[in-house]
């Protein structure tokens, strides 16, 4: 396998991956009978994703997909389709950061905020790396918007393991490594990248993550968000309960 072959396999499993799972629901509202979420937050993550997608002087198609998916199974085509528009509308502008930020920064949820910083993550590991620039366009974004160092270190941490689980991944496979070995070390590192963690961290900082992730993903937390939240939610609560279960038993604690 090439290293072009592998790049592109490991953004592969990001775009699969992070579309099917991990995308989070902002809260919907029908505005004039067209798009199902407020103007003034489209159109800030429009200029947030395109910050991140430009960060590194050149977009891929692949970022274009996978912002192209967000809004579509997030709000609908009507939005999605605002939101090609309104990109390609300011692709060559130059984007003020405290203007947009300034749009939705009191206007939706933390949980919210940490979905959108999920999803701009998403945007920079979509091509199978992530510069740097991109790292520095997002944590700038999180400061903006009120995240806190530590859930920006804890999310950033997330990403970099799935990122480094992927290329594991392809690389176990085409070297033909034995499945079941790999499986349980695969799981493992699965479990420590949900709860945002690293495998050299104690056991008080595992407790400590997998109580803060419990507590920002409980369902109860989105229910007047819908039946579609509530259900991401149930999946996401459950995947941080067994992936802390996994580590537990890992460590006999």
């Amino acid at each position: 396998m090439t290293s072009g072959d592998l790049l592109g396999a490991v953004a592969g499993f990001f775009v699969s991956y992070w579309i099917t799972g991990m995308v989070g629901g902002l809260e919907k509202k029908t505005i004039h009978g067209k798009a199902n979420i407020d103007p003034g937050i489209l159109e800030a993550i429009v200029e947030m994703s395109l910050l991140v997608m430009t960060a590194d002087s050149h977009m891929m198609k692949s970022e274009l997909y996978l912002f192209k998916e967000f809004i579509l199974r997030n709000f609908g085509k009507e939005a999605a389709s605002l939101a090609i528009t309104y990109l390609q509308e300011i692709k060559d502008q130059d984007i003020p950061l405290d203007s947009t930020i300034s749009k939705i920064r009191d206007d939706i949820s933390y949980t919210e905020k940490m979905q959108i910083l999920q999803f701009l993550f998403q945007l920079a590991y979509v091509d199978g790396e992530i510069d740097q620039r991109e790292v520095q366009q997002i944590m700038h974004i999180a400061s903006r918007l009120g995240v806190s160092q530590y859930d920006f270190i804890r999310l950033k941490a997330t990403f970099e393991m799935r990122y480094n689980q992927g290329r594991q991944q392809q690389s176990s496979y085409s070297n033909r490594r034995s499945y079941q070995s790999s499986t349980n070390r695969d799981a493992l590192s699965e479990a420590y990248a949900t709860l945002g963690v690293k495998s050299t961290d104690d056991d008080e900082v595992i407790k400590k993550a997998y109580r803060s992730l419990a507590i920002a993903n409980h369902p109860d937390k989105v229910q007047h968000l819908g039946e579609t939240a509530r259900l991401k939610a149930e999946k996401r609560f459950r995947e941080i309960n067994n992936a802390y279960d996994i580590i537990k038993k890992h460590r006999n604690l």
